[in-house]
């Protein structure tokens, strides 16, 4: 009767020796649920199987490759532990010192923490495949890339700038200024980037 009682007054703990189960349906809410809602079929921001699970199987490969994966962000990502789940080789190359690509903003965004749980997800899956290499703080060009047999490029967007009169005053930041702490929301002058 009193065994279950320790772990309940400390469930963080616990969660941290609960297997991580896949993100199959994070409460992103961009493709889930909107294209739900407008009758159109399912997908998902991190699981392409997501809507198509009868359609897309994985299966293991015959012919192992050795595969670049260009960028750590949510494609890459699925992209790099699908090809090793299948039997490739997999080098994951990121020039930000962390995985996660835009979702390391996305995360800061009030409403927005299950983005912490997907990186947290893939952080687990990474360390379960020995058949890639995580190359972190690594600039991936092209003589990096020289002897792969295949490259899969997954560099992310490129955040949409202003063309609005006025965008380039000192008090006027983007989304990337203000969650990079650059920037102030209401008014405060904008720093810059630093590298």
């Amino acid at each position: 009767p009193g065994l279950p009682r320790p772990h309940l007054q400390d469930a963080a703990r616990l969660l941290r020796y609960l297997p991580i189960s896949p993100p199959t349906s994070p409460p992103l809410d961009q493709a889930c649920l909107d294209h739900t809602f407008k009758m159109q079929r399912a997908s998902c921001l991190v699981n392409p199987r997501a809507g198509y699970e009868t359609e897309l199987n994985y299966t293991p490969t015959e012919a192992p490759l050795n595969l670049a994966v260009v960028g750590a962000g949510p494609a890459g990502l699925a992209c790099a532990t699908v090809a090793a789940e299948r039997g490739h080789k997999v080098t994951l190359f990121d020039r930000s010192p962390s995985i996660g690509g835009q979702f390391n903003l996305a995360k800061q965004v009030p409403g927005k923490e299950e983005f912490y749980e997907t990186l947290r997800y893939f952080t687990h899956k990474l360390a379960s495949l020995p058949t890639i290499s995580l190359q972190l703080a690594t600039e991936a060009d092209a003589s990096t890339l020289a002897g792969y047999d295949r490259v899969v490029l997954a560099t992310g967007v490129v955040p949409r700038s202003l063309s609005l009169p006025g965008w380039d005053h000192p008090k006027v930041a983007s989304y990337v200024d203000v969650l990079q702490r650059r920037g102030a929301a209401g008014g405060g002058e904008r720093r810059p980037a630093t590298p």
